[in-house]
C-alpha cells in the first residue's frame, strides 16, 4: 500500500503547500511509503518524493490518494474519477467576487473550483477533511454530508520558526516604534484598506510613533496594491511599509518585533499567519470572519466592527496595558498547545488508522470476476458448438488492466502466467493486440527451452524494442531488464 498526495499546484512556502509536505512527514512516520504528485511543481520545492502528475505510477487496489481541493484545477475532474480509495482535504476557495475586478483569471479560477465542489467533487471520496470548522460549515451548505466530514488542522511546523530571525532586520525594527503588522498575500480579500484605515486613525490620533508593516506578495498584474498604494497617498498616512519579498529569516523578525497582528481579512480557510503571530507572543486582533474564530479558538481578541476609531481604542489597550497583553498572550499559548506538531500528528494518524479499516481495498479477484465469468460463458457455449476461444482468459484480463499509452512491466512479472497468458498478455500490452498465430507458436518454443527468468527477460526486451511499440505510442514503466533507468529516488517512477 503506498497513499499519494495528489494537488494542482505544489507552491513554495505557502501554507497548502507546507501542509502536503508536513503530512508526507507524518504518514512516513507510520511506515507507508507516500508520494506527492501536482500538475506544476515550484523549482523551489526540494523535497524528495515529489514529482509531475505525468510521472504518476499506476495505483494498485489497495493503494490512497489524498487531494488537495483549493482551486478550478483541471486536475479536479481527474482526481474524482480516480478508481481507488480516495480522501479529499478541502482547504477553502474564496469567493469569485473579490477577484473580479483585480485579476479576472483568479475569479474564474475561483468560480471554476466553487462549481466542481458542487458538481464535480461531492460524492466521488470515501470520506472528506476539512482545516477547520468554517470550511467543514462551508461544505455541508455545498450539500455535502456533516457525517463523512472530519475536522484536522493544516499543520504548522513549530520547529522552522525557532530559527534565528535576520538579525538586521530586527535591529532595524527595534527603534521604539510601535509595530503593527500583518503577513498574507496582497489580495482583495484579505482587506489591506481596512488595515490601512483603522492604523491612520491610530497613528493620528493615539500614537504618531507607529509602523504598519504589510508583509506579502502583490500580483503585478492586477490592480490592488496599485490601488492601495494610491489610498494611502488621498489619506495622507506616513510610515505604511510593504517590504515586497523578503527572506524566511526576515519574516521571523517582523513577528519577533511585532507589538500587534492586526487582521480584518473577510475570507480565509484556516490563515496560518494566526498561529505565528501566537507563536511569537504577538497579540493578535482579529475581524470575526471565515474561519479565524475557529483557528484562533477563543484567544486573541476578536472585534466584530471595522470602524478605525474603534479599532485604534483596542489597539491602544493591547499596546498600553501590560495586564491586558500578559492576558492575551497567555490565552494565545494555551491555544496553541492544539497545534503542536504531535498532536496534529496523532489526529491524522488515527484517522488514516481509521479510514485504512473502514475502507478496505477490494481483493484484486474481485474486480476480475465478471470478466472471466463472462469468458466462461463464451468459451462454454463455442464450445457446446465445437469450438474453443483462441485466446485465454488472461488476455480478456489484460485487456481490462491495460491503461492507456503505459505498461508497467513488474505488473506483468508479478501475474505469475502461464507462458501462453504471459505472452498475450506482452503483446496486449506493449502493442494492444494480440499475437499472430505464427508469433503465438515462435514464444512459445522459446518458454520451452528458456528458463522462466530468461524467458521473460527475452519477450519484455523483445517487445520494449519493437518498432510497433514505438509506432504505438507505448511508454514503458519499471522495466528490471533495461540496463540504463532515469530514477528521481528509489521508488520515483522509471520512464522511456
Amino acid at each position: 500500500m503506498k497513499i499519494y498526495q495528489m494537488v494542482g499546484t505544489l507552491s513554495y512556502g505557502d501554507a497548502i503547500g507546507n501542509n502536503i509536505i508536513a503530512i508526507k512527514h507524518v504518514i512516513e512516520e507510520m511506515g507507508i511509503k507516500t508520494f506527492v504528485y501536482a500538475l506544476s511543481v515550484s523549482d523551489r520545492v526540494t523535497e524528495h518524493g515529489v514529482y509531475d502528475i505525468g510521472n504518476m505510477p499506476k495505483l494498485n487496489e489497495d493503494d490512497i490518494v489524498i487531494y488537495h481541493m483549493s482551486s478550478g484545477s483541471p486536475m479536479n475532474a481527474f482526481a474524482a474519477e480516480l478508481n481507488c480509495r480516495k480522501i479529499m482535504i478541502y482547504h477553502n476557495i474564496t469567493p469569485f467576487e473579490f477577484f473580479t475586478i483585480d485579476d479576472p483569471g483568479a475569479a474564474n479560477n475561483c468560480r471554476k473550483g466553487l462549481e466542481d465542489m458542487v458538481n464535480v467533487m461531492k460524492g466521488h471520496f470515501n470520506s472528506y477533511l476539512a482545516v477547520s470548522e468554517f470550511n467543514k460549515k462551508n461544505m455541508i451548505e455545498m450539500g455535502y454530508k456533516a457525517e463523512q466530514i472530519d475536522v484536522i488542522p493544516i499543520i504548522v511546523p513549530f520547529d522552522d520558526y525557532r530559527k534565528t530571525p535576520d538579525e538586521k532586520m530586527v535591529k532595524k525594527l527595534s527603534d521604539g516604534v510601535t509595530n503593527i503588522v500583518f503577513v498574507g498575500r496582497i489580495a482583495p480579500n484579505k482587506k489591506h484598506e481596512d488595515i490601512i484605515r483603522a492604523f491612520a486613525y491610530y497613528k493620528n490620533h493615539v500614537n504618531p510613533n507607529s509602523r504598519l508593516t504589510l508583509v506579502g506578495s502583490a500580483n503585478p498584474n492586477g490592480c490592488y496594491f496599485r490601488d492601495l498604494q494610491e489610498y494611502i497617498r488621498s489619506i495622507g498616512v506616513q510610515d505604511v511599509v510593504f517590504p515586497g519579498h523578503i527572506s524566511f529569516e526576515e519574516i521571523l523578525a517582523i513577528y519577533k518585533t511585532a507589538d500587534v497582528f492586526l487582521c480584518m481579512s473577510e475570507h480565509e480557510g484556516f490563515c496560518v499567519p494566526l498561529v505565528e503571530a501566537m507563536l511569537f507572543d504577538v497579540p493578535v486582533i482579529a475581524y470575526d470572519s471565515c474561519a479565524v474564530p475557529d483557528t484562533l479558538g477563543g484567544s486573541g481578541v476578536v472585534v466584530d466592527s471595522k470602524d478605525p476609531v474603534f479599532l485604534s481604542k483596542v489597539i491602544d489597550g493591547v499596546v498600553s496595558s501590560r495586564e491586558l497583553r500578559e492576558n492575551i498572550i497567555s490565552g494565545q499559548r494555551e491555544r496553541l498547545k492544539d497545534f503542536e506538531y504531535e498532536t496534529i500528528k496523532k489526529q491524522l494518524q488515527d484517522y488514516l488508522s481509521d479510514f485504512i479499516r473502514k475502507f478496505p481495498p477490494l481483493s484484486p479477484d474481485d474486480s476480475k470476476k465478471s470478466y472471466r465469468n463472462m469468458y466462461d460463458i463464451v468459451n462454454n457455449n463455442m464450445q457446446k458448438a465445437g469450438k474453443t476461444l483462441d485466446f485465454t482468459s488472461d488476455a480478456v484480463i489484460a485487456c481490462a488492466d491495460r491503461e492507456a499509452e503505459l505498461t508497467d512491466v513488474t505488473a506483468i512479472l508479478n501475474k505469475n502466467l502461464s507462458p501462453r497468458a504471459t505472452i498475450e498478455t506482452v503483446f496486449i500490452a506493449f502493442f494492444n493486440q494480440l499475437p499472430t498465430p505464427q508469433e503465438l507458436s515462435y514464444w512459445e518454443e522459446q518458454a520451452k527451452q528458456l528458463p522462466k527468468s530468461d524467458f521473460m527477460k527475452a519477450i519484455i526486451s523483445f517487445a520494449e524494442s519493437s518498432e510497433l511499440r514505438l509506432k504505438k505510442g507505448t511508454r514503458v514503466m519499471f522495466n528490471p531488464f533495461q540496463s540504463k533507468v532515469l530514477r528521481a529516488d528509489e521508488e520515483g517512477a522509471a520512464i522511456v
